[in-house]
């Protein structure tokens, strides 16, 4: 097993660390973003899953065979079974096979899908007969197909059929509803001999998965690699394992197979694929892209040509690359190599289940090879003259043929050019060499952010404290100082509320007083329509008669009387609702004012409310009063009648046609005519007649005069007192406040004196949780860098938080090859410097990994890693002392420095290490680009 560097032991305890302190503010929790915790998980996971992701016929099996170097699984391009494969690691005497096969309840839902699809009647399992039947209808599928994989059909007929034998020749290992696991031991089987059980067809079609324990370096530290049924299996439930395996977090890496080099355009399930994989978190960007029958396209010129343009399109720049490789040749021919012509070349050995019981069929494998030495043009005419196909001669004898004469020299010169040992080479890099690393880095990076913050969280907590008074007599002196300026913000508070108060009134955003005035509207009207039903003449007659003590009286003094009545009434209802308008008002208002924050501080300053709740009853008293005033004024003209009644429209002139006249027009002419017959007796029963004309003149004249003072003249008359009085209260209160703060100061010095050293006490208890969780901050971040340098990581590097000066602000990074600090998160500014800009300085010095750019003054930091895409074997040699250099600006350090790139430039990986003048020639031009790349990554 590879050892996890000392340094990288106690790394989960030492991010837990971290985590916790970070969960123990509320204000950075959410910093602990899925992210960070996927990153985590994945850094110190013993466990790390590459998921081997494709079509079934993709050669992913070939593939893992030839990483491993072992015919460990079943590689028939034609097969398709729904078994998961898990390889893992084991020392070289404890390796093992592990089978979990199919329940029956599982395979009957799997024999019902496929009969279902194929149009055929649902198989019994149970019967013997029936299986048959079902077998022989599948064959007969299959026939008419021209094979088993010549359609979608013939395949689901194939896989049917392994399933059925599958269950007939394990019904011993099946349970009914539960799936069986049994380790090789317990089946009396070897190593060698269950792989053999596990590969044989119809075996695989009964297992729903098969565990590999074995020793291999590849599978060291934890590399599990898995292989998975096609995303285009014939049973569908089978294709969505695999989609569900590579959405599963426990998934940290996927080698997907894609078959565009044998069919030129991507597949929809593999399009659902990709999409899959870039939704999984867990994976980030560690996807390896494998053509793996590149071999396909040596004999079609077309097909080699849409493969490239589709590679140029989707693939050329991810960031693991992609790989063109062919598994059957690379791996079948590193078989082959091991044999000789006594077998064949494997023909009666490796091949010998795929010659069929004649011997007559050609193997996929020799096929292959047979194109490659004929058609693809890879083998060079000099070194491979007689490589020729004779007419009539068969595929297996040519086979033969051509390995006799050229043997192992041709079999090199394959499995070279099938390119497995390339992408074996980049798999095993990976994993034994950058996983670790990698996965660190990434780590770091999710960490960067909650660790800046937290210091600066720390350090301004720190900051805090110590400028706090350490002994009685100076917290003394600040708390009533503070006194001071809270009595000054409570009278200002005060004003302020009276204030908006008011203006709550004048923009109708007051609910409650809205609703009162609203009240006093109605009853208004509904008080005025009541007097004017139960106006009476012969009462208005009697009123008058009394006053002048005759018996009776002109009837224009009797509707006087009239007008004098109601609009005194009217006067009386506008002065009760006013005033229990202001009755509500009040009392709510002095509500409000005990709900503000200032007042309870108010009463704890001076242990009352300096007479503002009274001040406040006070004006409520003067309000009322005013009232009186106001209303009277406001009322004082009802008595007159309005002008309207003698203007034009209110002269009757006669004319036999009533109906050519306004509504006013006849009524007034009807009045005036029953005043007319009126005064031609001395009878008051003649007035009684005029009665409804006179209600409804009075109705015209006062319904106006109403609705003028409920809805435009009375409420801002209203309004403008309420302002008056309370602005003026406000402006009282806030100066008899203001000349409390002596009071106040003597009210609570004895208080103040009494908590003072429990401030102090408080004081240094918060200022000593404060620097543990700084001391523990810095032992988790110090492991976690020490890990980082382990593993040449040390520009990743958390934050430190010095012991730091009397004000507590030094953040650092220890032993940091710069020093430097954290750099400030993405899309900040840092003085006259912005990220994404194009800077030049003169390189000033050189260190471990990295050199010094004054850039204006400024400390520029040019990592190594940072100098080109390809990796910098020397600096000393690509630069020197007081070069001028051109740099984009990727980031800012807390100590000031910025952090600088020159491979943002590169139009091409090593473009700085070959045309570096070049490049600084055109650094202008190519800025903005390098800029929009930086600042969307």
């Amino acid at each position: 097993m590879t050892q996890i560097p000392p340094p990288c032991q106690n790394l989960r305890e030492q991010v837990d660390s971290l985590l916790g302190l970070l969960s123990q503010e509320p204000s950075l929790r959410a910093l602990n973003t899925p992210a960070l915790r996927t990153s985590f998980k994945k850094a110190i996971d013993p466990r790390f899953e590459i998921v081997f992701a494709g079509t079934f016929s993709a050669g992913k099996s070939m593939l893992i065979n030839a990483l491993l170097g072992r015919n460990l699984l079943y590689s028939d391009i034609g097969h398709a079974t729904g078994t998961e494969c898990y390889i893992e690691y084991a020392q070289s005497h404890q390796e093992r096979v592990e089978l979990t096969f199919l329940s029956e309840a599982e395979i009957f839902q799997k024999a019902k899908a496929l009969c279902d699809s194929l149009g055929i009647a649902a198989v019994d399992i149970r019967k013997p007969e029936a299986i048959e039947k079902c077998r022989q209808e599948c064959k007969n599928k299959i026939q008419a197909a021209g094979g088993e994989a010549r359609s979608k059909e013939a395949k689901q007929a194939k896989a049917l059929i392994l399933l059925l034998d599958g269950f007939q020749g394990n019904r011993q290992h099946i349970r009914p509803t539960e799936n069986a696991t049994y380790q090789m031991e317990e089946l009396g089987l070897s190593f060698d001999r269950a792989a053999d059980y596990a590969r044989y067809g119809s075996n695989s079609g009964a297992l729903k998965r098969i565990k590999y324990c074995l020793h291999h370096r590849l599978l060291e530290d934890g590399n599990v690699l898995v292989d998975l049924p096609g995303i285009d299996a014939p049973v569908q439930e089978d294709a969505e394992l695999a989609y569900r395996k590579v959405q599963d977090e426990s998934s940290s890496a996927v080698v997907c197979l894609l078959k565009a080099d044998c069919e030129g355009v991507m597949a929809p399930e593999e399009t659902r694929l990709l999409e899959t994989i870039r939704n999984n978190p867990s994976i980030q960007d560690r996807v390896f892209y494998v053509f793996n029958r590149i071999d396909t396209t040596w004999r079609f010129a077309k097909l080699q040509q849409r493969l490239d343009e589709l590679i140029d399109r989707d693939f050329s720049d991810t960031p693991r690359g992609y790989y063109l490789t062919s598994g059957l040749l690379g791996f079948l021919g590193s078989l082959v190599k091991n044999t000789d012509s006594s077998t064949r070349w494997g023909l009666d050995t490796i091949f010998k289940d795929e010659l069929g019981a004649e011997g007559n069929n050609t193997p996929q494998f020799v096929l292959a090879f047979n194109d490659y030495c004929l058609f693809s043009n890879k083998l060079p005419r000099e070194k491979f003259p007689n490589i020729i196909r004779h007419a009539g001669e068969p595929e297996n004898e040519t086979y033969v043929r051509i390995l006799h004469e050229y043997k192992s020299e041709l079999l090199d010169q394959l499995i070279q050019d099938s390119r497995i040992q390339e992408f074996s080479e980049a798999i095993n890099s990976y994993l034994t060499a950058n996983k670790r690393p990698e996965l660190y880095a990434h780590l770091a990076k999710e960490l960067s952010k909650p660790c800046f913050r937290l210091c600066e969280h720390y350090l301004e907590a720190r900051r805090q404290l110590k400028s706090q008074p350490d002994n009685i007599q100076e917290t003394i002196e600040r708390e009533l100082a503070q006194v001071s300026q809270d009595i000054q913000e409570v009278g200002e508070a005060f004003y302020q509320h009276m204030e908006a108060e008011i203006e709550r009134v004048v923009v109708n955003s007051c609910q409650d007083f809205q609703y009162d005035f609203g009240y006093l509207q109605k009853e208004m009207k509904r008080r005025l329509d009541e007097l004017i039903k139960n106006f009476s003449i012969l009462d208005a007659f009697g009123r008058v008669c009394s006053y002048h003590r005759h018996v009776t009286a002109p009837l224009a003094s009797v509707l006087g009387e009239g007008f004098y009545n109601i609009g005194q009434e009217l006067e009386n209802v506008l002065a009760e609702e006013s005033q229990t308008l202001v009755a509500r008002f009040f009392p709510r208002l002095v509500k409000r004012v005990r709900n503000k924050e200032y007042y309870p501080k108010l009463w704890n300053l001076l242990g009352d409310d300096c007479g503002i709740v009274r001040s406040l009853q006070t004006v409520e008293k003067q309000i009322t009063d005013g009232l009186k005033v106001l209303v009277s004024a406001e009322c004082v003209f009802y008595v007159l009648e309005s002008p309207s009644l003698y203007t034009e429209d209110g002269v009757f002139y006669f004319c036999e046609r009533l109906d050519l006249y306004p509504k006013e027009k006849v009524w007034m002419y009807q009045f005036r005519e029953t005043l007319r017959e009126a005064s031609l007796s001395r009878d008051v029963q003649r007035m009684v007649k005029a009665e409804p004309a006179i209600r409804q003149l009075l109705q015209i004249d006062f319904d106006s005069k109403v609705d003028l003072t409920v809805n435009t003249t009375f409420r801002p008359k209203l309004v403008k007192m309420l302002k008056e009085y309370l602005l003026s209260v406000g402006e009282q209160q806030r100066q008899l406040i203001w000349q409390q703060s002596d009071r106040a100061r003597a009210n609570l010095r004895q208080a103040i004196e009494n908590k003072a050293q429990k401030k102090i006490d408080e004081r240094n208890r918060n200022l000593q949780e404060v620097e543990e969780k700084i001391a523990e901050y810095n032992r988790a971040s110090a492991g976690i860098n020490s890990c980082l340098e382990a593993v040449k990581l040390g520009e990743e590097k958390l934050p430190a938080i010095s012991e730091g000066d009397a004000s507590g602000t030094a953040i650092v990074i220890a032993e940091s090859a710069f020093g430097a600090n954290l750099p400030v998160p993405p899309g900040t500014r840092s003085g006259k410097f912005q990220r994404g800009q194009l800077v030049e300085g003169t390189i000033s010095g050189f260190q471990e990994d990295g050199i010094i750019v004054d850039v204006s003054g400024t400390k520029g930091v040019l990592h190594i890693r940072q100098v080109s895409q390809e990796s910098v074997e020397s600096l000393e040699e690509l630069f020197e002392t007081g070069q001028l250099l051109k740099a984009i600006c990727t980031g800012f350090y807390l100590n000031g420095s910025i952090s600088l790139s020159t491979k943002v430039l590169e139009k091409y990986p090593g473009e700085i290490l070959k045309e570096m003048t070049k490049v600084m020639a055109e650094a202008e031009e190519r800025a903005p680009e390098a800029a929009q790349k930086l600042l969307s990554s």
